[in-house]
């Protein structure tokens, strides 16, 4: 890392004495769960919650004034760290050497560390930076699954000679529309506490399904099929404004079969990739409504491929719960 960024050395706990290096080293003020950065390195807070005795949750919103490396130090307490990233630009965590770019527009999102592994974040200066973490005790992590299932599908991932990050990835369409609403919301408002913990059990609960459903079956897909299926990704993603692709095209980039590409598709995201592009799309079309570049509903759905509005209102209503014209006036 060049020498020109200065780098903070830290570590997480699951309860909150790890906070006062943060503000003794950057400045700042501790007040209950929330601490406030000092503007010299950032503008914004962030808020540490206890949810369970084995779980607490770490909500990160700030812009970043000037480069800093926060490298958080391996520690012998027996946890996973579990990253949810809605930066609106790119950051970098770093895990073991490898550089992995990160944000809301990333592929990779998403990401579980155990916390015996070191790692840095080199968030963008001048843009938000938006970080939801769960601290989970991997003790905690084994109650949910039977001897049988922990001996065959679990075993390396908590064997502490490994100490290995296990999973990197996209948070899946669920968790995402719990964390963009929460991402609304101002730590300093007073029920803040409420909505972040009702948001984080509920992130909980989606990460412990996708866990018993999903990741299993990751171990039986070489790493190469499971690169190709990550990097058609880009394809989806730099595509929002046109028609979904198909399969077939997605399949052919990933160099597999239709089957193949659409099950291993399925075990890595959760959702079918026409499903994903949808949701994908109907995110976006929330931030161009919310933009204030648009006047008009039939704009937005143009720009994003839909001929009709109506069914873009309908698809809209029933992701969102509210119809877009609605979103619109607001801005």
């Amino acid at each position: 890392m060049s020498e020109l960024i200065p780098e903070f050395k830290h570590i997480y706990s699951l309860t909150p004495e790890w906070r006062q290096d943060f503000i003794n080293y950057l400045g700042g003020t501790i007040v209950d769960e929330k601490m406030y950065f000092s503007e010299k390195w950032s503008r914004g807070s962030s808020f540490f919650l206890e949810i369970l005795p084995d779980v607490s949750v770490i909500i990160i919103d700030t812009i970043v004034n000037r480069p800093i490396l926060l490298t958080r130090m391996a520690s012998d307490d027996d946890f996973w760290i579990v990253y949810y990233d809605l930066s609106d630009s790119f950051s970098k965590h770093i895990v073991e050497d490898v550089n992995h770019k990160i944000g809301y527009k990333s592929k990779l999102n998403f990401g579980i560390v155990d916390n015996k592994i070191g790692s840095s974040y080199l968030a963008t200066v001048g843009e938000r930076f938006y970080s939801l973490r769960l601290l989970i005790r991997k003790s905690y992590i084994k109650t949910f699954f039977t001897d049988a299932e922990f001996e065959k599908d679990f075993k390396d991932v908590f064997d502490d000679k490994k100490k290995k990050m296990f999973f990197y990835g996209h948070i899946d369409s669920r968790s995402k529309v719990i964390l963009h609403s929460l991402k609304q919301n101002k730590i300093d408002d007073p029920n803040y506490e409420f909505i972040l913990k009702g948001a984080a059990f509920t992130l909980l609960g989606y990460l412990i399904e996708r866990l018993n459903s999903k990741m299993p079956s990751m171990v039986a897909h070489l790493e190469k099929d499971i690169e190709a299926v990550m990097l058609s990704q880009q394809h989806l993603l730099s595509n929002l404004l046109v028609p979904f692709p198909g399969i077939e095209l997605l399949a052919n980039n990933a160099n597999m079969s239709s089957t193949k590409y659409r099950t291993l598709y399925n075990t890595i995201f959760g959702v079918s990739p026409a499903l994903y592009f949808k949701n994908e799309k109907l995110l976006l079309a929330k931030e161009l409504l919310e933009s204030g570049d648009f006047k008009f509903v039939s704009d937005v759905a143009y720009e994003l491929g839909y001929n009709k509005t109506a069914y873009f209102s309908s698809i809209y209503k029933d992701y969102f719960g509210v119809l877009p014209n609605t979103v619109l006036k607001e801005f």
